[in-house]
């Protein structure tokens, strides 16, 4: 039950991220969370677009397969939502280790430890 609860926030998280990128990218207070200046926003938009419908399609992914009870694939999607966190705290914003990376981690082990 922990398992699901927490994979079910993972896919939460990554819905809102969609929203976000998809979204409001353009936003002033997007534009402050990523430190952008309106033309940066203005400039990158269709790529936030594109990374909001992975994030939204991995969200509908993990759900899925969740809900089914196929842990196997929920594994395999939490650790890539992992290693796309470390990737994005590495490259963009450290704080996408604690909004995405360590949620997955959690959900992961609970996965393996159930």
């Amino acid at each position: 039950m922990l398992a699901l609860v927490l994979t079910l926030v993972v896919a939460a998280l990554h819905v809102g991220f969609m929203v976000l990128e998809t979204f409001a990218w353009t936003t002033p207070k997007v534009r402050r969370s990523f430190g952008m200046t309106a033309e940066d926003a203005e400039t990158t938009k269709v790529l936030a677009a594109n990374q909001g419908i992975y994030n939204g399609a991995l969200a509908a992914a993990l759900t899925y397969a969740a809900l089914r009870g196929e842990w196997n694939a929920v594994a395999i999607l939490l650790a890539f939502v992992i290693v796309v966190g470390l990737y994005g705290a590495y490259s963009a914003k450290w704080t996408i280790l604690i909004v995405q990376a360590l949620p997955a981690g959690a959900a992961l082990a609970a996965v393996l430890l159930g």
